[in-house]
């Protein structure tokens, strides 16, 4: 089973809000014990892959779009990117 680490939380609950930042954990935790194939996307004008990860809120079909920075075995280091949906 994958594991991640996520870079900056302090930057994320300042600029975002604790509310917004609880979701992304329990989205990123919820994404990585489920088992599945973790699939890398890469876009023509970025530095480094991206991971989509379905937000888990009730009632919303958003997902978060995380960073690649560097992946060792199974441990994914991840910084926020974006919400979309």
């Amino acid at each position: 089973m994958a594991r991640y680490s996520l870079r900056n939380q302090n930057k994320i609950k300042k600029a975002l809000g604790d509310n917004f930042h609880k979701w992304l954990i329990l989205s990123l935790d919820s994404h990585f014990k489920s088992g599945k194939e973790i699939i890398e996307h890469e876009y023509e004008k970025e530095r480094f892959k991206v991971i989509h990860v379905d937000n888990v809120q009730p009632k919303t079909d958003s997902f978060f779009e995380l960073f690649v920075i560097k992946k060792t075995f199974d441990v994914y280091n991840l910084a926020y990117k974006s919400c979309a949906g």
